[in-house]
């Protein structure tokens, strides 16, 4: 039996632009991938966002199939948050060609009573300032996640580091984790974000993997390097990120309560980047819904044998 997790973030419709092709007003917004990721390993994953009038229909029901709680899903007069990206040759580089916060821009953030008292809250990607009250509505939250982007380390600087000095496990993508840090390598950039409060610091670096970094008891720094899994065909690499950070989630809700040890954090980070795998199939969410166990489980076996070490001779002190 797992802890309910408390998934807050966007959910809006995309435009998507890739070499593989375009896919116009297709399901997108953080929780719409992380939320559907968690349930690998969740039993009950309650969803709190945003929606306008627009927001179809079918999109909310495919959610709900797959098992995300919708009730902590408000619904506004006037257009859903939208987003339309292009990616080129290198997909770990997109542009936004256009993006609508629309009713994001002014949501007042409510949890709902009945699910302030979830002990993991997933705080994806959206202004710090809406993650920071969803944090104050839910104090009593034993393992806090968050996720950031570019955009807001430049426009809510303070709220972010306030958000991330409430989180047990916060994560950035590389370029911007770097710029964040005003670091020029990983490792630097990974510690600064230890250095604002957060116990785990993981930074993503698209098809390179993700570095997770932590301490110690004894503020010894530790480290885990996971590769992603190797794509012969990546059609869009949208919601990866969010897919990795709900898988994470999801595995480390089926541990007691409170911050997990290293080595079960290193164990999400792999269960987060072979599920990620799957969303950069398809164009938007579509690969991920249709995902199951099964073919979750395949992969993983995959994904471990390629990763196995050979046996390795260790040098003792004498043999040097």
């Amino acid at each position: 039996m797992s802890q309910p997790l408390l998934v807050t973030g966007t959910i809006g419709i995309d435009t998507i632009l890739t070499p593989s092709g375009r896919a116009d007003g297709v399901l997108g917004g953080s929780v719409s991938f992380a939320a559907v990721a968690a349930l690998l390993f969740a039993d009950r994953v309650d969803a709190v966002s945003i929606i306008g009038e627009d927001f179809p229909a079918h999109y909310e029901a495919a959610l709900e199939a797959k098992g995300v709680c919708m009730n902590g899903v408000e619904r506004k007069k006037g257009p859903s948050f939208s987003w339309t990206g292009e990616y080129f040759d290198n997909m770990n580089k997109r542009r936004t060609v256009c993006a609508n916060d629309a009713v994001m821009l002014e949501w007042n953030v409510h949890v709902p009573e009945p699910l302030r008292n979830h002990p993991v809250l997933v705080c994806c990607c959206m202004v710090p300032a809406q993650q920071f009250k969803c944090m104050e509505q839910c104090p009593d939250a034993a393992l806090v996640l968050s996720d950031s982007m570019d955009k807001w380390l430049r426009r809510q600087p303070e709220l972010l580091d306030a958000v991330i000095s409430r989180s047990h496990i916060t994560m950035m993508n590389e370029d911007e984790a770097k710029e964040y840090a005003q670091a020029s390598t990983v490792m630097e950039a990974g510690e600064f974000l230890l250095s604002k409060g957060a116990a785990y610091a993981v930074v993503k670096q698209g098809e390179y993997g993700a570095t997770l970094l932590g301490r110690d008891a004894g503020g010894n720094l530790r480290m885990f390097r996971c590769p992603a899994y190797p794509l012969k065909t990546l059609v869009d690499p949208t919601g990866a990120g969010d897919t990795f950070l709900g898988a994470l989630a999801g595995y480390l809700s089926t541990l007691p309560p409170g911050l997990p040890p290293f080595e079960e954090v290193k164990k999400g980070i792999v269960y987060g980047t072979v599920a990620a795998s799957f969303t950069c199939e398809s164009f938007s969410a579509d690969a991920l819904l249709s995902m199951t166990k099964e073919t979750f489980r395949r992969r993983l076996e995959e994904y471990a044998e390629m990763c196995r070490l050979p046996d390795i001779r260790l040098f003792s002190a004498s043999d040097c």
